[in-house]
């Protein structure tokens, strides 16, 4: 017999998103369920390159032009980072330096291939 998560009241298990969604306050948890409900859309355009760099380098920008709504707390945090430049730019390679002055750079590849089944 397996138990069961108990749900949140105000919407699913939050367990199918994560530790990390679990830490957030309610309504950027909240948030971050509705947009969870564009999944499949949101994945389904990122198997195209094109649109793949495009998110990775703007994905609010992305996202309207899917059509698909950002709730305002989400919307708020990706304009902010786009405009202080907070949101990280995966499609170039980065440089660290290491402590003993050694300088290594990675390539970031990013691949979307859908989440673990939830139910």
């Amino acid at each position: 017999m397996t138990s069961k998560e108990p749900q949140q009241p105000n919407g699913p298990d939050s367990s199918a998103f994560g530790p990390v969604i679990d830490r957030l306050g309610p309504r950027l948890r909240a948030e971050f369920e509705q947009l969870h409900r564009s999944e499949r859309t949101i994945l389904a355009a990122l198997t195209k390159p094109e649109v793949a760099r495009q998110f990775a380098a703007d994905p609010l920008a992305t996202l309207a032009a899917l059509k698909i709504e950002v709730p305002p707390i989400i919307k708020q945090r990706l304009k902010a980072a786009s405009l202080t430049g907070d949101a990280p730019d995966l499609h170039r390679p980065r440089a660290f330096r290491l402590p003993n002055g050694q300088v290594i750079t990675a390539n970031v590849n990013i691949r979307f291939t859908g989440s673990p089944k939830v139910g």
